[in-house]
C-alpha cells in the first residue's frame, strides 16, 4: 500500500502476511560487488516469497526464504528486522555474533559487513528500510 492511499489513516499490517499466508515468490538473489548480497555462500533451495506492505518515506515488507547464508559487503542502508519465524545469525567480519531468534528484533546499520544466516525450515522477517536507499541498491543489482 502506498502512503497516498492510506488518506491519513493508519495502517495495521495483514496478520495473514506476517504469518507468511498469500507471500509472492520473489526472484533469485544475485551476488553483487556491494550491498546485499555480495556472495552467496549457501543458496536457499527455492526463490524467497514476499510481500510489500508499504511504501513511503520507508519500506515495510515481509521476506521468507529457506536456509540460507549470504555474504554482506558495505551495505548500503540501515535495515530494522523484526524476525518472525527462524533465527537470523549475523557474524560481522572480525567474528562478533549477533543472533535474533523468533519474535526478536535487530538492526543492522548502513556499512554492515559480514555474513547473514538464515536458520530454520522456515526464514520470516518483517524489514523497515528507507525507500530511497533501499531502491537505489535494488536498482544497482
Amino acid at each position: 500500500m502506498r502512503r497516498e492511499q492510506l488518506g491519513g489513516v493508519p495502517l495495521k499490517l495483514d496478520p495473514e502476511l506476517l504469518a507468511g499466508r498469500g507471500l509472492e515468490e520473489a526472484p533469485a538473489q544475485v551476488a553483487r560487488e556491494v550491498g546485499n548480497p555480495r556472495r552467496i555462500l549457501v543458496a536457499p533451495a527455492e526463490n524467497p516469497r514476499t510481500s510489500l506492505l508499504f511504501s513511503g518515506d520507508i519500506l515495510i515488507l515481509v521476506f521468507e526464504s529457506g536456509p540460507g547464508v549470504f555474504e554482506l559487503e558495505n551495505t548500503l542502508y540501515d535495515e530494522y528486522v523484526h524476525v518472525l519465524a527462524g533465527k537470523l545469525i549475523l557474524t560481522e567480519r572480525g567474528g562478533d555474533v549477533r543472533e535474533a531468534d523468533t519474535g526478536d528484533h535487530i538492526l543492522v546499520p548502513k556499512g554492515f559487513c559480514g555474513t547473514w544466516e538464515m536458520v530454520g525450515d522456515v526464514y520470516r522477517e518483517l524489514v523497515v528500510a528507507e525507500t530511497k536507499t533501499l531502491l537505489e541498491d535494488v536498482r544497482a543489482a
